[in-house]
């Protein structure tokens, strides 16, 4: 029985041919700065690591036998000697071009040239790794497309009232924490039910999804569109105080004004109700809203109220 000894601790080169990783004690060769690292015992393990018989590793320069590891951008005699110098125990994961593999070392035991080596094959591991990684991203986002399509309004694309609920709750916490002003746009399509009675469902569902691209496009980055009811819209305006909450609406009015369905020459009318939030409940916020377009709507078609 032959005893190799580590540290203090006495280890049995027959418990070596028993473990999983390839365990290998080697010698160390220093010509002038230039390393080499011979075999000198190993277990069956090597065998499978390296693809070569222990005839082939026994007794042989690593650089005789793995030609390669040297000409990769690692010098691995080089690293694992100095390692192996350097530092009582030493773990190195990397993908070793001679191998064919994804390797882990561990490197200790340096004593009068010799030192020790453990070495794991981590291609198989790593490979299941990046499988599971793959997989949970890949959950991730069909995660985030379920939550996206619950938050959309399927005929106009646009955001659903509880999405917009949300957000404008969010938009309320930023006025109370930072004093981030917005506003709240109701906009309503007028005399929509006789238009759909005048010319059908299909039709007046072409409406509502090209004012729903309109208001999309015309919106700024940080506000939110959404559907507010069958032929209501509504627009969250953040950052914005009332004056300038005026001047984005002018716009959108403007291009919701070239908007013609080439029906009979008939063109699209809206009525709209821009408020400021000025501390109110959301209850609140959203009733002086509607009350501020019932009010437009009782002045005549295209009205927009702030």
């Amino acid at each position: 029985m032959i005893l190799i000894k580590i540290k203090g601790v006495v280890l049995l080169k027959e418990f070596a041919e028993y473990i999983s990783d390839a365990f290998v004690q080697c010698r160390m060769i220093n010509d002038a700065g230039k390393f080499d690292v011979v075999t000198v015992y190993a277990n069956k393990q090597l065998e499978n690591i390296t693809d070569k018989t222990m005839e082939q590793l026994i007794g042989k320069r690593m650089t005789e036998v793995f030609p390669a590891l040297t000409d990769s951008i690692f010098d691995w005699p080089k690293i694992l000697c100095e390692a192996a110098m350097t530092s009582d125990h030493t773990v190195i994961e990397q993908y070793v071009n001679a191998f064919e593999k994804f390797v882990k070392f561990n490197i200790f035991g340096f004593k009068d040239d010799t030192f020790y080596l453990t070495i794991q094959d981590l291609t198989h591991k790593r490979e299941i790794r990046r499988l599971i990684l793959e997989k949970d991203r890949q959950i991730k986002h069909l995660e985030s497309e379920i939550k996206s399509r619950a938050s959309i309004e399927p005929l106009t694309n646009l955001y659903n009232f509880q999405f917009i609920t949300d957000c404008i709750k969010h938009s309320m916490q930023s006025y109370k924490e930072e004093g981030t002003n917005f506003c709240l746009f109701l906009i309503d399509i007028d005399d929509f039910k006789e238009f759909n009675l005048k010319f059908g469902i299909e039709t007046g569902d072409m409406v509502l999804q090209d004012v729903a691209h309109i208001l999309s496009l015309t919106a700024r980055k940080i506000d939110v569109v959404g559907r507010y009811g069958n032929d209501k819209f509504i627009m969250i305006l953040n950052n914005v105080e009332l004056d300038i909450a005026k001047i984005i609406i002018e716009r959108i009015k403007m291009e919701l004004g070239r908007y013609d369905l080439n029906i009979s020459k008939k063109s699209v009318n809206v009525s709209g109700a821009i408020v400021e939030y000025r501390g109110e409940s959301l209850e609140g916020l959203i009733e002086k809203a509607e009350d501020l377009l019932k009010k437009a709507q009782t002045m005549g078609k295209g009205i927009i109220l702030s």
